[in-house]
């Protein structure tokens, strides 16, 4: 089980921490990070936020043609996405469902600019980025935020 930095837009971030959204979509890249079952996935909410704002554990992940992972998808009711996000995926060789368990919203956001003034080259990663639990960012983040969650389930 590793750590993924999931960079994620906020409006499905906050879909995540609500409940609302059970999975989330991404292209596959050749050479990406793998995403297994069990991983931690610290989410980094671009825009406006710029701030690493909570996580969530890896439950299922499907991995298929965007077609395949629609069709999957469609026969779960609850899965939280629908057509915003299948356009996404539309087009590209290889997609992922990463199933959303246990999201934690941390009660005060990991900003950026806090990053920044322990890792001053650090530039937070276009797509799913895979690293081991003991990372100089993992462990910032996670010290940070460990006395400053929500749990939603």
């Amino acid at each position: 089980m590793g750590v993924l930095i999931v960079p994620i837009k906020p409006v499905f971030a906050y879909r995540i921490f609500t409940g609302r959204k059970r999975y989330d979509l991404r292209k596959m890249i050749r050479g990406a990070s793998r995403v297994e079952s069990g991983d931690r996935a610290i989410l980094y909410v671009s825009g406006d936020v710029k701030a690493f704002m909570g996580e969530f554990t890896v439950g299922e992940v499907i991995t298929g043609s965007p077609e395949y992972i629609i069709r999957e998808l469609n026969k779960r009711p609850r899965s939280g996405v629908g057509e915003e996000d299948f356009a996404y995926i539309r087009g590209a060789g290889l997609a992922v469902a990463i199933e959303v368990l246990n999201p934690i919203l941390y009660k005060t956001p990991v900003e950026m600019k806090e990053v920044l003034k322990i890792i001053p080259d650090y530039n937070p990663p276009l797509g799913i980025q895979k690293l081991d639990e003991y990372e100089p960012l993992v462990v910032l983040i996670l010290d940070k935020a460990r006395e400053k969650t929500i749990r939603k389930n």
